[in-house]
């Protein structure tokens, strides 16, 4: 699946995983079902900040921007779901982990100002 990039772009990525995977597995259960309440709580704020929201599942996120095309694999020992923060310059911040929708409203504002994410709050 490729994310066309647009304009300011949020891409939350997660794995893949069966159903018989999820139940043997509840924090990462947990933290899909944390993923999806947040953004779509933060969705409206995110639009209004022209911004568009993509998710993916599995360990790569294919992008294209134009004719421009390129990836995001996710670091094998880092957290299992996260966001890309992109844009049509090419400008890219990563965080690993399940962000709040206020949060994550913050951190759309600060890289489409930035071109980065501030440092994520530690859980």
């Amino acid at each position: 699946v490729w994310v066309e990039v647009r304009g300011p772009t949020l891409v939350a990525f997660y794995p893949l995983k069966s159903n018989a995977e999820l139940e043997a597995d509840p924090a990462l259960a947990g933290a899909l079902d944390d993923l999806a309440y947040h953004i779509g709580t933060a969705m409206d704020s995110l639009h209004a900040a022209g911004y568009g929201v993509e998710y993916c599942s599995g360990d790569t996120v294919w992008m294209r921007t134009g004719t421009v095309r390129s990836r995001f694999v996710r670091s094998p020992d880092s957290a299992a779901v996260g966001y890309v923060f992109t844009d049509t310059t090419g400008r890219r911040a990563v965080i690993y982990r399940v962000l709040t929708h206020l949060d994550l409203v913050e951190y759309a504002h600060e890289f489409k100002r930035a071109g980065a994410a501030a440092k994520a709050p530690t859980p």
